[in-house]
């Protein structure tokens, strides 16, 4: 079995290991100990996101023939979700300026992935109380368009912010 990490073939001895799921277990944590986080698998050409590794609890190691993981260092992480919560309320407020409630549908049924996005960034859980309440209540409820509009432009000048200073990292 061949074992690519971003690329590259790195040297893999099974130690009791059976399945992929529990390859995958150290390969993280060898991973994290090194500053990067797993952030997709391809077993034989099959995408998986880290987090659904868990689907290759009953895969055996003998029948696979590659293993290429994608890993990311934490600067590479927080760069993605500055940019994903950045495009996501930008698109917001265009959607509130052109009244666009199809638009606006949608982007309330992915809130709840930026919900999650919003509070795994420590430099947004480090924000005051009240911006940090407006950014963890879904923008697209109320009746008020303005002030989500505001609400919305706050935390892309948050992003923005946030992109410069990884950009000097």
């Amino acid at each position: 079995m061949q074992i690519f990490v971003n690329g590259k073939e790195v040297q893999f001895t099974p130690h009791g290991e059976k399945y992929i799921s529990d390859v995958l277990v150290g390969f993280r944590a060898w991973l994290e100990q090194n500053g990067f986080y797993l952030e997709s698998v391809a077993v034989d050409h099959v995408f998986y996101h880290a987090g659904n590794i868990t689907e290759l609890a009953e895969k055996k190691i003998e029948d696979v023939d590659k293993i290429e993981v994608t890993a990311l260092s934490k600067l590479e992480i927080e760069f993605i979700q500055y940019s994903v919560i950045r495009n996501y309320f930008n698109a917001l407020i265009a959607a509130i300026d052109k009244k666009d409630t199809e638009t606006l549908a949608n982007l309330a049924g992915q809130y709840d992935e930026i919900q999650k996005t919003l509070s795994l960034n420590v430099k947004f859980a480090q924000g005051d109380e009240d911006q940090l309440q407006l950014m963890l209540k879904n923008p697209t409820d109320g009746d008020n368009p303005d002030a989500i509009k505001n609400a919305a432009t706050s935390i892309v000048k948050l992003c923005e912010s946030g992109l410069e200073e990884l950009k000097k990292s």
